[in-house]
């Protein structure tokens, strides 16, 4: 399907407002989106982790989507911030079959495949101090 074709959520919009999963996902994500500003080949990255690199999505540096079960698709998307906001990453869902799966579970495989990306920190960058949370996964 044509990424400008498919329909991005978070967690919020497959679970209502109040989502204590996106809380969740969003706390998780925070922590490690400093780890990510040392990513230096996102095309190595998505291979890591069984992805594909994407055209960013609303002004991220970039990109990476994971279909984590047939039909349904994480979206991970970086920004690397400047001198007024941190970095972040955050964590987009589509795919034909999103609406089978419970937020519980969505988000406890987001938090895993956020902990790939930090895996893929860490192999890339020997000998290089990086944040603490690379090396609590």
């Amino acid at each position: 399907m044509p990424k400008d074709a498919e329909k991005l959520y978070s967690l919020a919009d497959l679970e209502g407002k109040v989502s204590p999963h996106q809380l969740q996902v969003k706390g998780a994500l925070g922590i490690r989106a400093p780890a990510l500003a040392y990513v230096r080949d996102v095309a190595a990255l998505a291979e890591y982790i069984g992805g594909v690199v994407e055209e960013t999505i609303g002004g991220g540096d970039w990109a990476v989507a994971k279909e984590v079960y047939p039909g349904i698709v994480i979206h991970f998307v970086f920004s690397s911030g400047d001198g007024e906001f941190p970095c972040s990453l955050r964590a987009l869902y589509g795919g034909a079959k999103i609406d089978t799966i419970r937020g519980e579970e969505l988000a406890s495989i987001t938090i895993s495949a956020a902990n790939q990306l930090l895996r893929f920190v860490r192999e890339s960058n020997p000998g290089v101090s990086l944040p603490e949370v690379c090396y609590k996964v």
